[in-house]
């Protein structure tokens, strides 16, 4: 439990927290370790936080939630053009089914998931924020792995049969070839955030995510693409009725991509991650946690294809799917949450800055004492601007504003 509060030189009320045993501001979360105050000591679940998850502190970690887990430099307002965008996705994917537009379909099935994540990526300013080159690099090589991957397997598979590589990937569902091409995807979709990884060293683990999910993206779009543009030139799929394009489009546009942007997200956290006085005197732990993670994430991956060799009716297929992609999310969030309560944070400051999740005075610190919120759960921009114009005062974080 922690001691009574007591009044600090600058008024601000101080607490001892139980966790880490650090002086801290009263509220309720330690400012220092992002622990709940008044928690017992000791007690693992309790250090996780799990009915606070540490980018939008009104969320648990054990929920699916699309945007916070894909998006979390942004704060609850600011993901909201996010959600419409996915809205105008599903939607419009809808109507190209049903009105069998095929061309905007490939479109909207391909490229939709990667444009909204690269719409995060300006409206967040993790463009300015993170290298241009680690950005592009993730970028164009996840790109061009995805095409070469895709042609370089379709040709494989067309070799068995005698036919053209543009109708050699429908054949993909082989057991025997659709294993190698499922374990072989998902070992090439990583190499992306390997290549910007050993390019420099890392500096925050949720800029590992946005590198890994940026290439996986790429190289899911990239596949999708190359996979769907034979079938759409050469006709083979004008005559498919339209509840089978629909089905394809939630396979391919939804589930596929959300799964490679969260098993990718993880491989980024793996490599940037850098534990901090938190992890104890076992920071090793910490690592390997998050690393049974990343092959958990790689195995439903692979899974993801799997299921696609298979030959289940596609009902069954669609709901495997989106079964998978509900675990990568939740794994995605898990890792997020470990890595931002247990990485080395900024130095703490101490003067006022304003939350941007639960707009409160508090002080600066590597965790909001107000909503539990990590302070590198915003993008370094927003941390510059706030702590560039600090507020006149402390603001109650156990209260409105003062």
């Amino acid at each position: 439990m922690p001691s009574p509060s007591a009044e600090s030189p600058d008024r601000v009320p101080t607490d001892v927290c139980g966790q880490c045993a650090a002086t801290v501001p009263s509220g309720h979360f330690c400012g220092e370790c992002g622990a709940e105050l008044g928690q017992p000591a000791g007690r693992r679940l309790s250090a996780l936080r799990l009915r606070v998850f540490a980018v939008a502190p009104k969320e648990r970690v054990l929920v699916p939630m699309v945007s916070s887990t894909l998006f979390p430099h942004l704060p609850e307002a600011y993901r909201n053009p996010l959600r419409a965008g996915m809205v105008v996705l599903l939607a419009g994917v809808l109507g190209c089914s049903v009105l069998r537009l095929l061309a905007p379909w490939v479109t909207l099935v391909a490229l939709g998931v990667p444009l909204l994540f690269v719409l995060y990526l300006w409206q967040s300013n993790l463009l300015r924020d993170l290298p241009n080159h680690a950005l592009i690099i993730a970028s164009v090589f996840g790109a061009v792995l995805g095409v070469g991957w895709v042609l370089g397997t379709g040709g494989l598979v067309a070799r068995s049969y005698g036919i053209s590589v543009a109708a050699g990937f429908v054949l993909q569902n082989v057991i025997s070839l659709g294993l190698f091409i499922s374990v072989g995807g998902a070992v090439v979709m990583m190499l992306p955030a390997v290549a910007v990884r050993l390019l420099g060293p890392p500096r925050e683990s949720l800029d590992g995510f946005v590198i890994g999910a940026l290439g996986a993206l790429c190289f899911t779009g990239a596949a999708t693409t190359t996979r769907l543009a034979p079938q759409f030139v050469s006709g083979l799929i004008d005559d498919v009725r339209s509840d089978r394009l629909l089905l394809e489009a939630v396979l391919y546009g939804v589930t596929v991509p959300l799964t490679a942007a969260a098993v990718g997200g993880l491989i980024g956290i793996l490599l940037w991650f850098r534990p901090g006085a938190r992890a104890g005197e076992h920071p090793g732990r910490v690592r390997i946690v998050l690393a049974l993670f990343t092959v958990l994430a790689l195995l439903i991956y692979t899974l993801v294809w799997v299921t696609d060799a298979s030959r289940l009716p596609k009902w069954p297929q669609v709901l495997l799917h989106v079964l998978m992609a509900v675990i990568a999310l939740l794994t995605a969030r898990a890792c997020v949450q470990l890595a931002l309560l247990f990485e080395q944070p900024d130095p703490a400051t101490g003067g006022p800055v304003l939350c941007p999740r639960c707009e409160r005075v508090v002080p600066d610190m590597p965790f909001c004492p107000a909503c539990g919120t990590a302070t590198r759960a915003s993008s370094r921009s927003s941390r510059r601007r706030r702590r560039a114009s600090p507020p006149v005062r402390y603001g109650a974080v156990n209260g409105p504003d003062v």
